[in-house]
């Protein structure tokens, strides 16, 4: 029992999908069968191929499987009657049906199942049947299993892409932490860093973030979920991750010695309250409170103070143009970097609409 127990929280996820698609293929084969639909399996396939793992997902695939199902089998229809009336073999209607519609769907990815349905109206019509039959039945099949699809994912273990805005986020700022640790260290030693690999890994997460964030507001507009975590957070995560390129780009190379003894310790003091700010968003986003600043703020003063007193000592005057461009390029970016934190960390414990 233990292990069951330990296996079930691992794939927490896995099991409710999976939970998911096997009660709405259930329902699917139900209600196909009292309806009687001669070709009912394609309603099954259907609710099998549109849910997703969220329901925003789930809607999205479930209307363009309806949508493309509905323009395949018109063009498919009009190729029925061309071959019916003798103006085209079967050979040369599947083809350039399937060249039409294969186009479409190149120009409108929403279209993608229309050369499929095309191809199987052409190829799988029952003899005795007449066309426009034949198309009402697909596209009543295709539409119950979408339906069923959107509700199964509505009333079983709701899917909603809320909680995984959280995640994403949460993980997206730990992620931060660990690079403002990481821009910490080498300011202080001097030394360039090697982080092509962990901006890579960010940014993959953050587009993961940017996806849920407007699966959210579709479940919202479509009023299938409320409360939906606002997309500007996806924005302002988008800005904290750019600063941070531009802190790290401004490092490719060790601070000019004179300037490192009066600006290293503050900026790296700095950054590292930084990330114990980003800490409090983590916290803050996983349980819907504010975000309060910390040390940040005081450590930005410090910031700003020893770097003014560098330019009031002329020291910056003496830099050649390189180390000068770097200096400043740092500076303002740590203050951009400052300012976007404190927007990102606002945005938290604030109702989103």
């Amino acid at each position: 029992m233990p292990r069951f127990a330990e296996f079930v929280r691992s794939h927490d996820a896995q099991l409710r999908q999976a939970a998911r698609v096997a009660i709405g293929t259930a329902f699917t084969y139900a209600a196909a069968s009292l309806l009687d639909l001669p070709q009912g399996y394609w309603a099954v396939f259907t609710v099998i191929i549109v849910m997703q793992g969220s329901i925003a997902s789930t809607l999205g695939a479930a209307t363009d499987r309806l949508v493309g199902t509905i323009a395949g089998a018109l063009i498919g229809a009009v190729a029925i009657i061309a071959i019916q009336h003798g103006d085209a073999t079967k050979g040369v209607a599947l083809t350039l049906v399937v060249a039409v519609t294969a186009f479409a769907a190149a120009k409108r990815p929403q279209l993608k199942t229309a050369p499929v349905t095309a191809a199987i109206m052409l190829t799988t019509q029952p003899p005795g049947f007449s066309t426009e039959i034949f198309v009402i039945h697909r596209v009543l099949e295709i539409a119950l299993g979408g339906v069923i699809g959107v509700a199964t994912s509505v009333l079983v273990f709701p899917a909603r892409s809320q909680p995984l805005v959280i995640a994403r986020a949460a993980t997206a700022m730990a992620g931060m932490q660990r690079l403002l640790g990481r821009l910490a260290d080498g300011i202080e030693r001097g030394e360039p860093l090697s982080l092509a690999d962990e901006h890579a890994g960010l940014r993959t997460t953050l587009t993961a973030v940017e996806q849920a964030a407007g699966d959210a507001e579709r479940e919202r507009a479509s009023g299938l979920a409320y409360g939906a975590t606002s997309p500007p957070i996806a924005r302002a995560l988008w800005r904290v991750r750019n600063d941070l390129v531009l802190v790290w780009r401004a490092l490719d190379e060790p601070l000019p010695a004179t300037v490192a003894e009066h600006i290293a310790a503050p900026a790296a003091a700095l950054l590292r309250a930084e990330a114990d700010h980003l800490g409090r968003c983590i916290a803050a986003i996983e349980s819907g409170t504010p975000a309060a600043h910390g040390e940040d703020v005081a450590r930005f003063v410090d910031f700003e103070t020893a770097f003014g007193a560098l330019r009031r000592e002329g020291l910056t005057r003496a830099l050649d143009f390189g180390d000068a461009g770097q200096v400043f390029g740092l500076a303002f970016a740590i203050e951009v970097l400052h300012r976007d934190i404190a927007d990102l960390s606002d945005r938290f414990g604030k109702p989103t609409g």
